[in-house]
């Protein structure tokens, strides 16, 4: 099956051309969001990383039976973000922008959507072969779940990073967030967790450094709730078959964090 598919004239005329330039797209994304050069060593890591969420979420998927609309998007998220933690934890200790945590969230989600797509392909080989929408189809998957995935990993790497770089509550500048859920939760996390109140008062429309009043954890949290909505915003367009829809928040959601970087880098935290 695998030979068919890589000797088929549509690979080499449409499918791969589009997955280069797609590949370059993202590297130049890479490159240009925070201004520095992330050594390459570092990001493939982290698409390995993202690879083994997709593999995990596999096999935990079938183990569950994971069937329902949102609980897929919420074990796709808590998949790509427990690998993303583990990834962001070894290299914290060279985190000193947001723009950190974007990129290495997104190669996560990166890395999880190449295993994914691949799946879809083979799949969609052995129900249809080579029908009329094969590649286009693909295609598709490629420049909006693709970035999807990444996108949604990113917000959550961008609110991780935020935590990990602020002096919050029961945390110092530049200590691991995690450390904060050993502390007993308490009222006034939840209810600012369920007001979203990081992410309106700090996220949407100011720098989310300054969060000197909030806990890491209500920080971490709201990050996993906004990649979930994201991604669920995203799935219901696409079983809605509003195409244009999923395009746009995956493309808007690259936009947006793109210039929220630039912005945040011009104010560094300083080690």
């Amino acid at each position: 099956m695998f030979q068919n598919i890589i000797s088929h004239e549509y690979f080499w005329l449409s499918f791969l051309p589009i997955s280069l330039l797609s590949v370059g797209f993202w590297l130049l994304f890479f490159d240009r969001a925070d201004d520095k050069n992330h050594p390459i060593i570092l990001l493939f890591l982290s698409l390995i990383a993202g690879t083994f969420s997709a593999i995990f979420f596999v096999f935990i998927g079938k183990k569950l039976a994971l069937t329902n609309f949102l609980a897929k998007i919420i074990g796709e998220e808590l998949s790509k973000i427990f690998f993303a933690i583990l990834m962001m934890e070894c290299l914290k200790k060279k985190f000193s922008t947001i723009g950190d945590g974007v990129i290495y969230g997104f190669a996560v989600g990166l890395g999880f959507s190449f295993v994914e797509n691949i799946v879809y392909l083979f799949n969609r080989y052995n129900i249809s072969g080579f029908d009329e929408g094969f590649w286009l189809n693909f295609q598709g998957r490629f420049w909006s779940t693709t970035l999807l995935h990444g996108v949604a990993t990113a917000l959550f790497g961008f609110y991780y990073a935020g935590a990990f770089l602020s002096k919050t509550v029961h945390k110092k500048n530049h200590k691991s967030p995690l450390l904060v859920f050993f502390v007993p939760p308490n009222w006034r996390q939840f209810l600012c967790i369920i007001s979203l109140h990081v992410t309106r008062k700090h996220f949407l429309f100011k720098n989310i450094v300054a969060v000197k009043e909030h806990y890491a954890r209500a920080i971490i949290t709201e990050g996993f709730i906004i990649a979930v909505f994201v991604h669920f915003v995203f799935n219901f367009a696409i079983e809605k078959s509003r195409f244009e829809v999923s395009f746009f928040v995956a493309i808007f959601g690259l936009w947006f964090l793109g210039q929220k970087v630039k912005k945040l880098c011009k104010n560094k935290i300083q080690k």
